[in-house]
């Protein structure tokens, strides 16, 4: 179990961070400043050895963390289930302190934990009915206007600093506009497949 402060280690930025976290700090993707450079990236997962499988899991979770700690306008997340608190509380972060606009779609399910989290914090989330099943596992950093900024982070999303990913798997990172725009596009489309703001089963039974 992991223990690390994790407000310290991302104010340490790349003197905490190893690999390709280092290697997305150094770009201008954060720096908008100095210029806008593409970053199409694959944070690979699993090693023979555990502790380096561990090591490889948290680093890319950071990476995952950070890209969204950097976040100037838009967070819209299209994902299966929820049940990351490490990206729940960074989301919540970006939305209080950033006044960023979050919008998440999420399958239908008996964890409700991250949701009630959500709701108390203003964050607006829409849930898809259980009969169509919802496998997107994606989340797009300020994809609106003309996609300047935008990054695409998929795959491979909700895990913890506790419970970090150890199978082999990936996550890509991209801020490719076709892609962007068309996970926007999809993002966009399941959202207004539900009309309005839903409550968990959980909230509706209590107020019954």
């Amino acid at each position: 179990m992991f223990t690390l402060n994790w407000e310290l280690a991302f104010c340490l930025g790349k003197a905490f961070l190893s690999g390709l976290a280092q290697t997305i700090l150094k770009t201008s993707l954060f720096n908008y400043e100095s210029g806008y450079k593409e970053i199409n990236e694959i944070l690979l997962y699993g090693s023979e050895n555990k502790a380096h499988m561990e090591e490889i899991g948290l680093n890319n979770l950071l990476c995952i963390y950070y890209m969204i700690l950097h976040a100037n306008k838009t967070v819209d997340v299209c994902v299966p289930s929820f049940e990351s608190d490490t990206l729940a509380n960074c989301l919540i972060k970006v939305h209080q302190n950033g006044n960023v606009k979050i919008r998440i779609v999420i399958h239908n399910s008996d964890d409700f934990h991250n949701l009630h989290f959500f709701s108390q914090n203003g964050i607006e989330v829409k849930i898809i009915k259980p009969f169509v099943r919802l496998e997107h596992e994606f989340l797009l950093i300020d994809a609106s206007e003309k996609f300047k900024h935008a990054v695409a982070v998929i795959g491979s999303l909700d895990y913890n600093t506790w419970r970090v990913n150890c199978n082999r798997d990936a996550t890509v990172l991209t801020s490719e506009s076709t892609v962007v725009k068309a996970l926007q596009r999809e993002f966009n489309r399941v959202w207004d497949s539900v009309s309005d703001m839903r409550k968990p089963k959980n909230d509706i039974e209590k107020n019954k």
